[in-house]
């Protein structure tokens, strides 16, 4: 039986001295324009660990940064994009980044993680995860991180068979504030150090602070350590 892992397969994630990722700001649904300005401290936050802006068009920004991991040059590659005001089509953008793309990262709300807002039909981004998927340029390895209210139980009703093996998963466990942009810029920070999964999740989680108590709550869960942010190990 091979040992558990404890970090990230960087050897496979930064194994062609690239390092590419999608930060995709999902439209709000509730009629605000909260996705806005979560698009704004994005952009502030990338740079304060810093990425360059390199490129931008409307609703997107290209951040990029040189680190080293083992000795060697890593050329890291974000797009940031705001959904809603993206200038092209963006479901076309989305399928290229869940093929192609090492991290995959998703703002959106949803009800109990069974109902994704960035589209009516959920099947448009889990269909190119699908298990099994024979396609030339998927990625062997990759992290994925759904970042919507309770993705969690979404994880364990569906996520999984659509994800595959060889994807990691980063996810929430409660009722999460559609406005917090912090974790995931502190997921990226991480990577770029080489840090474990207690190092990822800990940095995570301080820069969420701890949940709210929501009335939908079960009162049973409300014994639990509210840690926001859990790291799901693909058994691939």
């Amino acid at each position: 039986m091979s040992p558990i892992r404890t970090s990230p397969r960087y050897e496979m994630l930064f194994g062609n001295g690239e390092f590419n990722g999608t930060l995709l700001i999902g439209p709000d649904p509730l009629g605000g324009n909260f996705d806005y300005q979560v698009f704004l401290e994005a952009r502030r936050k990338l740079k304060l660990i810093d990425f360059q802006m390199t490129g931008s068009e409307r609703g997107l920004e290209v951040y990029e940064k040189i680190f080293d991991f083992n000795n060697k040059s890593i050329r890291a590659q974000i797009q940031l994009v705001h959904g809603r005001n993206y200038h092209d089509d963006v479901q076309g953008l989305w399928r290229e980044a869940l093929l192609n793309d090492d991290l995959i990262y998703l703002k959106t709300h949803a009800g109990y993680g069974r109902h994704i807002s960035l589209s009516d039909d959920v099947r448009y981004f889990t269909e190119f995860l699908k298990k099994g998927s024979d396609h030339t340029h998927k990625k062997p390895y990759r992290l994925f991180y759904l970042d919507c209210c309770k993705s969690e139980m979404y994880y364990q009703d569906v996520l999984r068979d659509y994800s595959g093996d060889e994807t990691d998963l980063i996810l929430n466990k409660w009722f999460c504030d559609f406005q917090m942009i912090g974790p995931v810029v502190a997921l990226i920070n991480e990577l770029t150090k080489g840090s474990d999964f207690t190092t990822i999740v800990s940095e995570m989680n301080n820069k969420y602070g701890i949940p709210h108590i929501d009335p939908d709550d079960d009162p049973a869960d409300l014994l639990f350590d509210r840690k926001m942010i859990t790291y799901c190990i693909s058994p691939g």
